[in-house]
């Protein structure tokens, strides 16, 4: 039996004993002289009159409308046989109690009658004590159809039923609130979410979980104009015993025909720590790319650059946002960044990347246009089925050239160990030749020595003898000086003793030591030299020495009966310039560098034609840097060579200089 009806019988009870039925008020005398037929004319609800055990006495011709049976087969019989069997005991206890209360007093109740089609019907029934009124003699029964309003509410209970469950079921925390404010409903997610109980949460208790820095704004946005629509809001949810996080919460309004409210409350907590992780994470890549000494950059299947690091936008000269979002038709080519062959690697069971190429040489292009070699790693990567590549690039320019600096070093340390050994050879050759000769010409003057020349031919021979004795000396001598010295240059030990050089006389002491040595080759020496030369300021003996080098070589090289011409002056840069030229074998251009090289020999094989052990050049270079000037050779196979010393203005002392020299 629904609710919204009285389940006492409720007694009326009045003096004057007024009875409405039908809409007609009835006096208790007027109904004794209305009698039944009073109470069934023009009635529009079902009229019956029942004995005191239920039987019909009398019932409205209503009957055949609201129950579908004409009156005649009700007359007689026990309603209760057409009520519905769950309500036949409650409507057995309510006649009982209509016919034991005092006369005129009624009650009311709903019960389900059955139809003449088999259906159930919600009858609404008022019941009058009319035992005692003399025209009536029985209890009448006034009876409404409320099938339908039964029906509607029944809709409502489900519907609110639906609403509640859809309420509670939700992952969101629901309010709804009257036209004042006054919270009347609060789901159990909201309970969660609040930390609150749900009777908590009603009228304005809820505001008491919102943060004490939001409350204010929250309270404010609360209070809605009535003809607003609501907008979303954020704020917090701050925990009521202390003990807990903050909840970031999201509120949407919805405004209600009524003036209420609905509102959802979508807990953000775990999007906002998420998105701030994500950040976060976002930010230490970024970090980490852009701290990371090579360059990286990503490019999808289509060639469309999607990423690019700040090393690389140093590596090639262009900045990202010049070059993102848009295919990589250039800086390097795609075939470098994918998979060799064209032929997709497959993923390994459960990864979604997988290795491409490591330390692939490559080859990229600035964006100037200047290409420089590069080596690459590759791995690919798919993100919802999209193929992605990400390349690390490190330019090995500066890699490349110290691995040549590198092997040339190389090849030179093993040259300058070759021609080390090659020198010890040498040098045991040159020391030996002059020793040969001071032992055999010493054997000789032995031999002639206490014996009787004829003439003055033995005087020549001993003067011959000692004379090659004292070259050959000599020459024994200037390897070991030279020997001493390169190692001197080569530790940095060597010092300038300056003073004021003559030039002229100096070009003459060096032509005149090596006059034997240029008679024995049969080489005529030449000396051309400007009447005028300036005094330097140098190291007499160490120019000397350069010069003598030179000379040496020159003659040495030359051809039996060849010319080789010494001359000096001053040039048109003001420096002074020594040159030594020959016409003897010369030398190829490109084994000028070897020559100048400490130990160095074009010919270094066992047959060799001339003597020496390779420090003449590289000595006298060195000596020449020492004061300021620079040593060339000027060769060609062939037609001789030309060495040229030059020496700075600033090595030309004035009057001053060379007064204060001498004094």
């Amino acid at each position: 039996m629904p609710s919204d009806y009285p389940a006492d019988g409720g007694i009326e009870r009045n003096p004057a004993i007024r009875i409405r039925v039908g809409g007609v008020v009835l006096q208790d005398g007027l109904s004794r002289e209305l009698g039944i037929g009073g109470l069934f004319q023009d009635r529009r609800e079902l009229v019956a009159v029942l004995s005191p055990d239920g039987r019909v006495r009398h019932i409205s011709g209503a009957a055949g409308d609201l129950l579908g049976y004409p009156p005649e087969t009700l007359t007689g019989a026990s309603l209760g046989e057409h009520i519905h069997p769950d309500d036949v005991e409650e409507a057995q206890h309510r006649l009982q109690l209509r016919v034991n209360a005092p006369a005129g007093s009624s009650g009311r109740a709903v019960f389900r009658f059955r139809h003449a089609d088999g259906g159930w019907r919600w009858l609404e029934v008022t019941t009058r004590n009319a035992l005692a009124d003399p025209a009536i003699g029985g209890l009448v029964l006034n009876i409404r159809d409320i099938s339908d309003h039964i029906a509607l509410s029944e809709r409502l209970r489900a519907s609110e039923a639906r609403y509640r469950t859809l309420a509670e079921a939700v992952p969101v925390g629901i309010l709804q609130a009257d036209s004042t404010g006054q919270v009347q409903f609060a789901n159990a997610r909201l309970a969660g979410i609040t930390g609150l109980e749900p009777d908590r949460l009603l009228g304005r208790g809820w505001l008491d979980a919102v943060h004490p820095e939001d409350r204010e704004r929250v309270a404010a946005d609360w209070r809605l104009d009535s003809g607003g629509d609501a907008a979303a809001t954020d704020f917090r949810f701050h925990d009521p015993d202390g003990t807990g996080a903050d909840r970031r919460v999201l509120c949407q309004r919805i405004r209600l025909e009524d003036g209420g409210t609905i509102a959802t409350i979508t807990d953000v907590s775990e999007y906002v720590l998420t998105a701030n992780a994500l950040r976060l994470s976002e930010a230490r890549n970024e970090a980490v790319l852009d701290t990371a000494a090579d360059a990286i950059l990503t490019v999808d299947e289509a060639g469309v650059l999607l990423s690019f690091n700040r090393a690389a936008e140093a590596m090639f000269g262009v900045a990202a946002g010049d070059l993102l979002w848009r295919p990589l038709d250039r800086l390097i080519p795609l075939a470098d960044l994918r998979e060799e062959g064209g032929i997709r690697l497959d993923f390994a069971p459960g990864q979604t990347t997988a290795l491409v190429a490591r330390d692939r040489a490559a080859e990229a292009e600035r964006v100037d246009g200047t290409r420089f070699p590069v080596e690459l790693s590759v791995s690919a990567s798919e993100v919802e089925g999209r193929r992605l590549y990400t390349a690390i690039l490190r330019d090995v320019t500066e890699r490349r050239r110290a691995e040549a600096e590198l092997l040339a070093a190389k090849e030179a340390a093993e040259a300058g160990n070759q021609a080390k050994s090659t020198f010890i050879a040498t040098m045991s050759h040159e020391l030996r030749t002059p020793l040969n000769a001071v032992i055999g010409f010493s054997q000789l003057l032995e031999t002639q020595a206490g014996t009787a020349a004829a003439g003055g031919r033995q005087n020549d021979l001993v003067a011959d003898c000692v004379g090659a004795i004292r070259q050959a000396g000599e020459q024994l001598l200037a390897i070991i000086d030279d020997i001493l010295d390169m190692a001197r240059v080569e530790a940095g030990g060597v010092s300038l003793v300056e003073g004021s050089v003559n030039l002229s006389a100096l070009i003459e002491r060096v032509v005149a030591d090596l006059r034997f040595h240029a008679t024995r080759q049969g080489v005529m020496v030449e000396v051309v030299a400007d009447g005028d030369l300036p005094p330097v300021r140098g190291d007499d003996r160490r120019l000397g020495q350069a010069l003598r080098n030179l000379l040496s070589n020159a003659i040495k090289f030359s051809h039996p009966g060849g010319p080789v011409s010494l001359s000096a002056g001053l040039a048109a840069d003001g420096w002074v310039e020594l040159t030594v030229r020959d016409r003897g074998v010369g030398m190829r251009q490109e084994d000028v560098a070897q020559a100048l090289t400490p130990f160095g020999q074009i010919d270094q094989t066992v047959t060799r034609r001339h003597e020496g052990i390779g420090l003449g050049l590289p000595l006298a270079l060195r000596l020449v840097e020492a004061h300021g000037g620079t040593l060339t050779l000027d060769s060609a196979p062939g037609q001789g060579c030309t060495a040229t010393i030059r020496l700075p203005p600033s090595r030309i002392m004035t009057i001053a200089e060379l007064l204060a020299s001498m004094s």
